[in-house]
């Protein structure tokens, strides 16, 4: 059963990545801009999420963020369907607020 993608807050992310048991959040900009700046996740360009599946099954819950919160979107969508047994949380507004 496919679930449906839970859309969170930068606060409702931060609860998430204290609480969560069997989670990790993925970064999916390109290593510059993770190098630039981060919030300590792992980072996984999005053209390497397709790579990388064996490795985030083993979570139940993930969390996909970027900058402003467009590219996790799409990502957060690929990842349902590559693990539709996954809780997805994607981060709305990204993690740099203008």
């Amino acid at each position: 059963m496919t679930r449906e993608i839970i859309e969170i807050t930068f606060e409702e992310y931060l609860i998430l990545k204290k609480k969560k048991i069997s989670f990790i959040a993925i970064d999916i900009r390109e290593v510059v801009e993770f190098s630039d700046y981060n919030l300590g996740d792992k980072n996984i360009p999005a053209h390497e999420i397709t790579d990388n599946i064996e490795y985030l099954k083993t979570f139940e819950n993930i969390a996909v963020v970027c900058s402003n919160g467009t590219r996790s979107h799409i990502m957060a969508r690929v990842i349902q369907k590559k693990i539709p047994s996954a809780q997805i949380y994607h981060l709305t507004e990204g993690i740099i607020k203008g």
